[in-house]
């Protein structure tokens, strides 16, 4: 895998985010794309409902709440532990100095560990025989390139190699909802193959919200991930078109 240095670095371009990927030459990020190339029409309505300061204080703070899922997440997963309550007790105390750190509030704090802990007490974990990588970048030169960070690519009990993304939500999802979850992924699929070689056996969306406490797992075929990679190479294309 590529994971010099280099791969992590982003950098602001016309407020669009790149990545340096150290081939002298910078890929729009995945979520660039997708945010640039995709109807936005009802975020634009919300913000503009509820005002554009008081959207941004939303929007930051479910972010935090979703950075702090996103981080025990890793503590837990990364843990040299092998006893799961042994990694979660790791998970829980680092994730506080984390917090702490980053000067989040103690309701965006509780809030995060709550969806964390909705994937624990589901047994999601269980189904992650080996952690492959945790955040790592990929970058893909077709249509143009493009790069991005993956939350967890994982081994299954069977063996099989899946690319995972953790989505957070005030409530549950509707599949009609998620095209752009599924093209993200399946951008990251595409990436992984072409620098790796090897072709993962699919690809699944967790998303866990606030208001119960049931994930939801979407899983991904090789032939879902075939469709919605056309569709997001198709916006590759257009926005280095635009962006030349």
């Amino acid at each position: 895998m590529a994971t010099a240095e280099g791969l992590s670095r982003t950098v602001q371009v016309k407020g669009m985010r790149y990545y340096d990927v150290g081939v002298d030459k910078l890929f729009p990020s995945v979520t660039t794309i997708l945010g640039a190339m995709t109807d936005k029409s009802g975020l634009d309505k919300w913000r503009n409902q509820v005002g554009h300061e008081k959207a941004d204080q939303i929007s930051r703070q479910a972010a935090n709440r979703g950075t702090v899922m996103h981080q025990m997440i890793e503590y837990y997963l990364l843990s040299s532990e092998v006893d799961p309550r042994a990694r979660l007790r790791e998970a829980q105390e680092r994730i506080l100095a984390f917090a702490s750190e980053q000067g989040f509030s103690d309701e965006e704090v509780q809030i995060g560990r709550k969806l964390f802990y909705n994937f624990y007490n589901s047994g999601s974990f269980e189904q992650i025989a080996e952690v492959v990588s945790i955040e790592e970048t990929l970058y893909c030169y077709r249509e143009g390139g493009y790069a991005g960070r993956v939350d967890t690519i994982y081994r299954k009990p069977t063996g099989e190699l899946i690319i995972s993304d953790y989505k957070t939500s005030k409530g549950p999802k509707k599949l009609e909802w998620i095209s752009n979850y599924f093209m993200q992924a399946s951008a990251y699929f595409v990436a992984y193959w072409e620098m790796t070689g090897e072709r993962p056996a699919g690809c699944e969306i967790w998303i866990s919200n606030e208001q119960d406490q049931e994930p939801q797992i979407f899983s991904m075929s090789l032939a879902d991930v075939k469709v919605h990679a056309a569709k997001f190479l198709a916006l590759v294309k257009a926005f280095h078109a635009q962006h030349a």
